[in-house]
């Protein structure tokens, strides 16, 4: 199963990709790039297409990397299935990536 995965250090901001997302699963932070409510999220890539900058990328549980924060929970209830579909991590994703 293919997830939507952020390359933060690879977006400039335009907001192309949380305008045109319809169900309100990207989210601007305090630089303007955008954070995928996870749980909201459908995967229908649709914010991919729109990214000059090919920021948004679909990725395998195997080619998951450790790009925080890249992601937000909008409910503790999905914390399950994200932490399930991001599998197991090292020591030091464990570092990177904190579900708190």
């Amino acid at each position: 199963m293919e997830k939507v995965i952020i390359y933060r250090d690879n977006c400039i901001a335009c907001g192309a990709c949380i305008t045109y997302c319809p169900y309100g699963a990207l989210i601007p932070d305090e630089e303007g790039k955008p954070i995928l409510l996870w749980d909201r999220c459908n995967d229908d890539f649709a914010c991919i297409y729109v990214c000059p900058v090919s920021a948004i990328k679909r990725a395998s549980q195997a080619e998951r990397i450790p790009v925080a924060p890249w992601y937000r929970l909008s409910s503790r209830e999905f914390e399950t299935e994200l932490k399930r579909w991001l599998g197991s991590l090292s020591d030091q994703d464990k570092d990177i990536i904190k579900l708190s």
